[in-house]
């Protein structure tokens, strides 16, 4: 059936550097074949389209097409385009030509759910394909020309209003897939307005007590992207409010402590997601472990955060030689979100802020000038003792000044 009987031209854009490159001509064109256009065999769908009508940068290329997975295949490594099979059980493989990557999903529909899989069916449908996607915005479909397509009526009009919307029923979506309650309040950060769907709103929160049978890794994707987008705090306070992950609720001081974290990162440009996850925890420990019951902390993570508290634990970072000390041992970025937060604390004036900040992005770091080699060419003997005296020393060497 050709896509002219079944959907309408419904925008047309400026066709950005990507869609008129050499790597998406060739991989259009293999996928084509002598098939006539007004029957497409490839679309872009979902969030490079998405991204595109917002005026967002693209970095993912999803394509959709009516063409099995093995026959995706087949085609394209006959066209001399390697395949990777990276989700052939969901009918997905990735096309690699040149820089670009393309994940090509055949158009399908959802036969079993269970909240965390899905057992799928291919179908010709373009429609029917829209309809078991999560939101409305994902569902739009672009060709090579630049034309927008609107498979159910709403995506583009949500879109505009910055409405993220689950696909038909909400409750049903999110029993077809659990995560989809943390993507909608990803989304809604990332790419909604100043409120929020009330069905899509009420259904999470029925469904909220699911989102433990998920995996770490699910959650953690989708947490740190909430906690990474531009104004965290908003979204986390309407999860609470709605007993959305209600166990991280640490302190009701939590989201307006990192709403003015955020907005001093915002004010320097130095976001850093593991102090924002630090602060999240209300800088306890104790509630970073219980994070952990959900989430999958990188060990770099853990061990910047740990360094945070450290450069915490120094004289604030009012004053030159802290700042310095500060750098000397824990590193030039710890020491600048630990003065984000001490900012937020009233521990350091606004004023002397920028100082601070050219002495971490400038000063040069010395060696402490003392060895164990010298210690033991002055008479003292290797063992526990030397390092006690080297530690020693250096604290000594610190606070004077580095001299």
């Amino acid at each position: 059936m050709s896509l002219n009987n079944i959907l309408e031209i419904k925008r047309h854009i400026v066709r950005p550097n990507w869609l008129l490159a050499e790597e998406t001509l060739r991989l259009f064109k293999a996928l084509q074949g002598r098939v006539p256009e007004d029957e497409p065999q490839v679309l872009f769908v979902g969030g490079c389209v998405r991204n595109v009508l917002l005026g967002r940068d693209v970095d993912d290329f999803d394509v959709a097409t009516p063409l099995p997975p093995e026959e995706v295949t087949q085609i394209l490594e006959a066209a001399d385009i390697r395949v990777i099979p990276t989700g052939i059980d969901h009918g997905t493989v990735t096309a690699i030509i040149g820089d670009y990557a393309y994940e090509i999903t055949t158009l399908r529909h959802d036969k079993e759910t269970d909240g965390r899989h899905a057992v799928v069916a291919y179908t010709d449908s373009w429609v029917e394909d829209a309809r078991r996607r999560d939101f409305t915005m994902n569902t739009l479909l672009m060709d090579l020309k630049g034309n927008v397509y609107d498979p159910l009526e709403n995506g583009l009009s949500d879109l505009d209003a910055r409405c993220v919307r689950f696909v038909g029923e909400a409750a049903r979506r999110i029993e077809e897939d659990h995560l989809r309650i943390l993507r909608f309040f990803r989304f809604t950060a990332q790419y909604g307005g100043a409120a929020f769907d009330v069905e899509g709103l009420s259904a999470c929160k029925v469904g909220a007590e699911n989102i433990k049978n998920l995996s770490k890794e699910r959650i953690t994707q989708e947490f740190f992207k909430i906690i990474a987008s531009e104004k965290p705090y908003e979204t986390i306070n309407v999860m609470f409010e709605h007993d959305i992950l209600k166990e991280l609720m640490f302190s009701n001081e939590t989201p307006e402590f990192l709403e003015h974290f955020c907005n001093f990162q915002a004010r320097y440009r130095l976001s850093a997601l593991f102090s924002r996850l630090f602060v999240f925890a209300a800088m306890d420990f104790d509630n970073v472990k219980s994070m952990e019951s959900f989430i999958m902390f990188p060990k770099v993570f853990l061990k910047d955060m740990k360094a945070i508290a450290g450069a915490l634990n120094l004289p604030d970072l009012s004053c030159d030689h802290a700042v310095r000390e500060s750098i000397y041992r824990f590193g030039r970025s710890t020491t600048a979100q630990a003065l984000m937060i001490e900012l937020v604390q009233d521990r350091v004036m606004n004023a002397y802020a920028p100082n601070a900040l050219e002495i971490i992005q400038n000063w040069d770091v010395p060696d402490f000038p003392v060895t164990g080699n010298d210690l033991m060419a002055g008479g003292m003997k290797a063992g526990p003792e030397m390092g006690v005296e080297l530690k020693r020393l250096e604290d000594e060497w610190v606070d004077n000044g580095f001299s």
